[in-house]
């Protein structure tokens, strides 16, 4: 069986008659009783009010309220105002911004609890991920970094993250690269569609922007490429025809009848995602070393089997394995802020070396760059090496030059991101550290328990 998330980027803040495509969204959703996960930005909840269209706020209200940011694409975005060497400074900026659109749709829509965030366009900052999990929200969806060629969620950042698969509005109404469209989907493309996806994934996401069946042109893209137009000079979208959009609305209708008549398909929320992956106790034990060190040597890479860990947790349980502990209970990982130190030439230490070396190392925060063992410095990579093997029963270890990095190419776009070349153009962006640190965030990657550990 097949889950299906259906996830609604709820963002235009130029052109409120996009207001009117919530609307027929939210309710063609539970005309067929399906509940869907609308990510609405902060200021978007301000304008529904101000333009006191509560039917669209009391129409929301059956569905999963999430965020999309307080601001969207409206400068400094969040890729800007977190582009800072300090990462506590760039937080702190970033909580108080988010905390107050949580603050907006807590009021407007009378709920108690953010289930899933969703980054805006392409603000993927490693602060947004370590914001939205102190704010203890537990998914983070259309995280296109953590899109491996993974099946299912991965955990990245101690959030459970999702990956779009099929934008609706390009989808049920076939477009080219202008986003100009050009004709309805048939019934008879949509089924086949959704055979393959049937077929081939256990978990899908279908997202869509509710004003963009009604638009042909994102509002950002209009008012805020390179910097914010004024508010009052904002320029409306060019509309679809009105022949396309009730066309999308009919095929966006019989999709949800559909996939919601299909025993294939298990219609969910990102907070009944939430609760079924969930986050379990999770423990090492000293004596499942030697398994997690074959599949280590093996690959240099997440484990999946017995259980589920990153690189992050190995490392720590291996901490604590070396102080005297039999059984390490994994908790919150982070990366590094810098790129860590690796050994060039081999390098002998011995087993007392690795205890004492462990002793100093710090049980919170970022991982360290590089550890002191004996009279040697070991790469964090590289003493994670000796302490396997010395927590294996080797009194004294040589170890070699090798990588530190986990296979990337399993996660391209974290792999190739380069946040000064986005599709909102953000002119005041010099990418000093949330690309890279985006990157240096791999070690908390965690891939679903039991699954292979490369595709």
């Amino acid at each position: 069986m097949t889950d299906l998330v259906f996830s609604f980027d709820t963002e235009d803040l130029a052109n409120i008659g996009g207001f009117d495509g919530i609307l027929r969204t939210a309710e063609i959703l539970r005309k067929h009783n399906v509940r869907g996960c609308f990510q609405i930005v902060g200021r978007l909840a301000e304008l529904l009010e101000k333009h006191g269209r509560q039917d669209v706020i009391e129409a929301l209200k059956y569905h999963e309220i999430d965020t999309h940011s307080l601001g969207h694409s409206l400068h400094p975005t969040i890729n800007e105002c977190t582009d800072l060497e300090s990462f506590d400074e760039a937080f702190d900026v970033l909580m108080a911004w988010e905390k107050e659109c949580e603050d907006i749709l807590k009021r407007i829509f009378g709920i108690e609890k953010l289930r899933s965030a969703c980054p805006p366009g392409n603000s993927v900052s490693y602060v947004a991920h370590y914001v939205y999990h102190h704010m203890g929200i537990p998914v983070y969806c259309g995280d296109e970094l953590a899109g491996s060629k993974l099946p299912m969620p991965v955990w990245y950042c101690n959030l459970l993250c999702t990956h779009y698969d099929l934008n609706l509005e390009g989808f049920l109404l076939k477009r080219d690269e202008k986003l100009v469209p050009i004709r309805p989907r048939t019934e008879e493309e949509i089924r086949a569609k959704f055979d393959e996806v049937a077929a081939t994934k256990d978990f899908f996401v279908c997202y869509h922007h509710p004003s963009m069946c009604m638009y042909s042109e994102y509002w950002d893209l209009v008012n805020c490429y390179g910097e914010n137009a004024p508010e009052g000079q904002w320029r409306e979208s060019k509309k679809n025809p009105p022949e396309m959009i009730e066309a999308y609305y009919r095929n966006f209708d019989f999709l949800v009848g559909m996939l919601k008549a299909d025993p294939r398909f298990r219609i969910t929320t990102y907070e009944n995602l939430a609760d079924r992956y969930g986050n379990p106790v999770r423990k090492i034990r000293l004596q499942d070393l030697p398994a997690l060190k074959a599949q280590i040597d093996e690959d240099f890479h997440p484990i999946t089997l017995p259980h589920s860990y990153c690189m992050a947790d190995l490392f720590h349980a291996c901490r604590a394995f070396l102080c005297g502990a039999e059984e390490y209970i994994c908790g919150d990982v982070k990366g590094f802020l810098e790129d860590p130190f690796a050994i060039t030439a081999p390098v002998t230490v011995t087993k007392a070396e690795m205890v004492e070396s462990a002793k100093r190392i710090l049980t919170e925060g970022w991982l360290p760059r590089s550890i002191i063992v004996g009279s040697s410095i070991l790469g964090t990579a590289d003493w994670l090496r000796a302490a396997l093997a010395v927590l294996c029963g080797e009194e004294t270890v040589t170890v070699s030059p090798a990588g530190w990095q986990i296979d990337l190419d399993q996660f391209p776009r974290l792999r190739d991101l380069n946040l000064k070349q986005t599709w909102v153009d953000v002119k005041d962006l010099m990418d000093n550290h949330v690309s890279r640190r985006n990157r240096l965030q791999s070690w908390t990657i965690r891939l679903p328990e039991g699954c292979h550990r490369k595709y």
